[in-house]
């Protein structure tokens, strides 16, 4: 299975990339990353769009305040077009947080 690495870097969100889809067939894009938040007790998490539209998001219950955590990867299935995407990784919720000590990768599994 080929993969493309869409976005790999540190924060804070939102980030924002463009990319060219190499297949039209059935895909899984894969989130992962961290984040924080300043209140305990929450569920906070990266908000996935493409193309302009909700399609998943991954995330974690936050139990304690000011500490960053990784969320639980999101395998999201999706189906693309050949030719250019826009994806955008930013916060889930109002008490999501994140800075440029949290890092982000987005990979399209074929």
């Amino acid at each position: 299975m080929a993969i493309q690495v869409i976005i790999n870097q540190a924060g804070p969100l939102p980030i924002k990339a463009t990319f060219n889809a190499i297949s039209d067939s059935p895909l899984f894009l894969e989130v992962n990353g961290s984040i924080w938040s300043g209140a305990a007790n929450n569920l906070i998490g990266i908000q996935v769009d493409l193309d302009g539209q909700g399609v998943g998001a991954a995330q974690i219950f936050n139990n304690g305040s000011t500490t960053h955590r990784a969320v639980v990867p999101a395998y999201i299935p999706i189906q693309l077009t050949q030719g250019q995407h826009t994806l955008v990784l930013s916060q889930m919720t109002g008490t999501t947080n994140s800075d440029q000590n949290d890092f982000y990768t987005a990979v399209i599994h074929y």
